[in-house]
């Protein structure tokens, strides 16, 4: 992330990182390249991606295929089922709540240790294990049990990371694949293995739940309450037409909800909550917001807050956005291959066949869009000036872009929505280690690690 930023910084809006790769810095490019229609397709870099077998929206390079795909998993991910669902993300952060809770009076145990500043607290563990319960919630109709036992579940999270770890990297050059994951002797090999297989069990277990199939039960959970969630709406699509969303596609979407569903949540939070905290006019002035807005009964004074409640907090919403173009959630490259006849990007002729990348933490700080203080973390950049505002929205590329924009975008925005305004209304926070960056890496997405903050439960 931060050598592709220099590395445009020192060479200019288009840099050759590969033999036959070259990096774009401009938004309008990129806006070019990733949009549906233009030939721009995928490259054999995501091909790694599990599951190999069955590519999931994310994987899949044939759109028509993926086309067809994403037409049946939009509508469980749209924002009205998402808000059908909303009680049971109500539920999870009831229980985030008691967590933090019982960790601002010092009750969880010898992790937690009492300061006149408040009890010390890994935030980010809790946001990351919050994200994983409320995934649980609206795709499996129940909680994975993270946030409970305050823990990484079967080393789930640390399966996923190394995973991506792996993709991130073979990725690079896919044919290693044959001779590593895909190579039937790698499995052989002591101390070596597929890991995503927990991940992959995870999903075959949901599946499992839910047979057989049958139009009857709709998909549904016969163990559940009832409710249509994510993994019941992919089921019904598949009893509607089997040919056209086969058992393999139900399970590659599920897969790939585990899979994809809570480390961008939880990095996106985890740097909101960063530059909050570590910008003492930032957080007064968000505070203050909040305040006022109890205040004058636009959010309630206790118990969850509304998705319109806290899009009526515009210098809040103006913190998120800012925290998603300084630090996107995903840091590497999206990466497509110019079609045959070569193509016109930002102003050069690129042949045929060459791959061409863009990141959104290169693309976030072009100066002609963002303005000439792209580098730094200033919310009010977004209040500045409505038509100004919208410039810059259409330049975000958070969530991707084109007809590959990110399937889960809904339900990772309606998650924070609820959850972070709710935390700065009910708690004080201060970082433990003031100034220090967050330790990052980055495998697909980037991973945090450091939210240590003290808490103290405000006064009702």
């Amino acid at each position: 992330m931060a050598e592709h930023i220099e590395l445009h910084k020192k060479y200019g809006p288009i840099v050759r990182i590969a033999p036959d790769e070259v990096s774009l810095s401009s938004p309008e490019a990129a806006r070019t390249l990733l949009s549906a229609g233009k030939r721009f397709y995928k490259t054999k870099f995501y091909s790694v991606f599990p599951p190999v077998e069955n590519p999931d929206i994310f994987t899949e390079c044939r759109e028509d295929v993926h086309a067809r795909k994403k037409k049946v998993a939009n509508v469980p991910y749209s924002m009205a089922a998402m808000q059908q669902l909303s009680p049971f993300i109500d539920d999870t952060i009831d229980l985030l709540f008691q967590k933090m809770d019982a960790a601002a009076a010092g009750l969880t145990g010898a992790s937690i240790n009492a300061f006149p500043k408040g009890s010390v607290v890994d935030l980010g563990n809790w946001l990351h294990w919050f994200a994983f319960d409320v995934l649980g919630e609206v795709a499996f109709s129940r909680k994975f049990g993270f946030l409970e036992q305050g823990r990484d579940i079967d080393g789930a999270i640390h399966a996923i990371d190394e995973s991506q770890r792996y993709n991130g990297i073979v990725g690079q050059v896919s044919f290693l694949d044959y001779l590593l994951r895909r190579n039937p002797l790698w499995m052989l090999i002591s101390g070596l293995g597929n890991e995503n297989a927990p991940i992959s069990r995870l999903a075959l277990d949901e599946l499992s739940r839910r047979k057989p199939f049958d139009k009857e039960s709709e998909g549904k959970w016969k163990g559940g309450d009832g409710r249509r969630d994510l993994l019941a709406s992919l089921i019904r699509s598949h009893l509607e037409d089997p040919e056209r969303f086969s058992e393999g596609d139900v399970f590659a979407v599920a897969h790939g909800a585990i899979f994809a569903g809570s480390d961008s949540t939880a990095s996106t939070m985890q740097s909101l909550f960063w530059h909050i905290f570590n910008d003492a006019r930032v957080y007064a002035r968000v505070q203050e917001e909040i305040s006022t807005a109890v205040e004058k009964g636009t959010i309630a004074a206790s118990g969850n807050i509304s998705w319109a409640e806290a899009h009526n907090l515009h210098y809040f919403q103006a913190c998120l956005k800012e925290s998603m173009r300084v630090r996107p959630a995903v840091g590497l490259d999206m990466v497509r291959m110019v079609p045959p006849e070569g193509a016109e990007l930002d102003g050069e002729f690129i042949p045929g066949g060459v791959s061409v990348a863009v990141n959104g933490w290169v693309l976030h700080r072009d100066k002609s869009i963002f303005g000439e203080d792209a580098d730094i973390y200033r919310p009010e950049r977004w209040l500045d000036d409505e038509e100004s505002a919208k410039r810059m929205d259409r330049y975000m590329f958070q969530f991707g872009g084109g007809s590959h924009l990110c399937i889960g975008r809904n339900l990772a925005l309606l998650e924070i929505n609820k959850v972070c305004p709710r935390l700065l209304r009910d708690y004080h926070f201060e970082l433990v280690h003031p100034g220090s960056e967050l330790r990052t890496h980055c495998t697909f997405f980037v991973v945090q690690e450091g939210l240590e903050v003290y808490i103290s439960r405000k006064q009702q």
